[in-house]
């Protein structure tokens, strides 16, 4: 946290972090019930009032579309006060999500669309802005203790808020889930006036810069940085691997004997693991390194795959589980590095460009998977993603 300490206060940036913690967990955990449960309900509005999975595939797209302007993002985020930004972002988010109160049927239609687009382009520029703050907010070592947290929160949100969000749309409509997803961002605006930070100076930097070099400022920090750069390119190619692998696991399923429900038990047990991995991953950091929490989790993800591959239940099942550890290990190995080595005034174009590089290519990769599913069998395929990733594991260990 940017505070100006004295020795005459030694407990003060103590209260004042702790304080800021709790704020900071409150209203990450309001936004994210909201949000999950909105960004399911969206599509299940779209297919009742429709009866198309393709416009209600659709509803999803938009949300996502806001992706591509992630650098502008960032950059937004390094040359306003991160504060007043988020603040504004999430009373903005409020008003645009309450509009979904003016659909009542298929001719309203397009309020929808419309409101997840804007949904996604809000949620784009709140990221890097929220990070950045993160960032500015607490030291490097309260940061590795309480990253884990915050994504153990974003799991478990995951995991209940769509159940939540699908239980209110059965019992009083989409509505509701509008009503309360805009009041969780009312709520988060109220937390952020209760954080005390010290903005002075931060975005100074980024107004000075030439508009194209300070876009591309989180890119080139990303590229020039040693150990930044290599977890970062690691993180991307498993990620885009998770991609292609997402069509597979609707044939394992098959393969398992099973129905497509029980597509929701190894989500689950997937989740189960990805809360384990964020509660541990603080103190493997402290006393590994983040390199080294990045080579367990891209071990995961090929032990995961290989045991998926089998085809047997019991292999699916304990191999959703350990494939929930990979993803999380690797995603907070760059996200903590991230945090560390990069300056407050790129913190912003730096979340911004990683955001980007590991979840941008998803929909592509996921359309790659779809096609490789439909010419090679879904063994095939995990196996192939648990080879690449030893292979990025080994390059990995070897640059580190």
């Amino acid at each position: 946290m940017v505070v100006r300490a004295t020795p005459a206060r030694p407990h003060a940036i103590d209260e004042v972090t702790r304080a800021n913690a709790r704020w900071y967990f409150t209203g990450l955990a309001a936004s994210l019930v909201g949000n999950s449960a909105m960004s399911l309900v969206a599509g299940v509005w779209v297919k009742s009032l429709t009866g198309s999975s393709a416009q209600a595939g659709l509803a999803g797209a938009c949300t996502y579309a806001g992706t591509l302007i992630a650098p502008l993002g960032g950059l937004i985020a390094d040359r306003l006060p991160r504060r007043p930004l988020l603040l504004g972002l999430n009373l903005v988010a409020a008003a645009t999500v309450a509009l979904l109160l003016l659909v009542r049927s298929r001719a309203e239609i397009w309020v929808v669309f419309a409101v997840m687009a804007g949904y996604g382009l809000e949620a784009t520029l709140m990221s890097p802005a929220e990070d950045a703050l993160f960032a500015q907010m607490f030291t490097a070592e309260f940061r590795r203790r309480i990253n884990g947290w915050r994504l153990t929160i974003q799991e478990a949100g995951r995991l209940a808020s769509p159940l939540l969000g699908a239980g209110l749309f059965v019992l009083v409509g989409g509505g509701a889930v509008a009503a309360l997803d805009a009041a969780t961002f009312v709520a988060a605006a109220l937390v952020i006036t209760r954080l005390r930070v010290d903005e002075a100076g931060v975005a100074g930097h980024a107004r000075a810069e030439p508009f194209g070099r300070a876009l591309r400022a989180g890119v080139s920090h990303i590229r020039s940085t040693d150990g930044l750069r290599q977890l970062a390119v690691a993180a991307t190619l498993v990620m885009a691997l998770s991609g292609v692998g997402v069509a597979a696991q609707y044939s394992l399923v098959h393969a398992i004997g099973e129905r497509p429900a029980f597509l929701g038990v190894l989500a689950a047990l997937l989740g189960g693991g990805s809360v384990l991995a964020a509660l541990s991953a603080g103190r493997l950091i402290e006393r590994f390194g983040e390199p080294t929490l990045a080579l367990v989790g891209l071990a995961n993800f090929a032990a995961g795959n290989l045991f998926r591959a089998t085809g047997w239940l019991s292999a699916a099942v304990l191999g959703s589980f350990v494939l929930g550890f990979a993803l999380p290990y690797v995603f907070l190995a760059t996200l903590s590095i991230a945090q560390r080595l990069t300056p407050h005034h790129l913190q912003g174009r730096v979340s911004a460009a990683v955001t980007l590089a590991l979840f941008g290519p998803q929909a592509p990769m996921q359309a790659l998977g779809s096609w490789l599913i439909a010419h090679a069998g879904y063994a095939t395929v995990l196996g192939a993603s648990a080879a690449m990733s030893l292979a990025i594991g080994g390059w990995l260990a070897v640059s580190r």
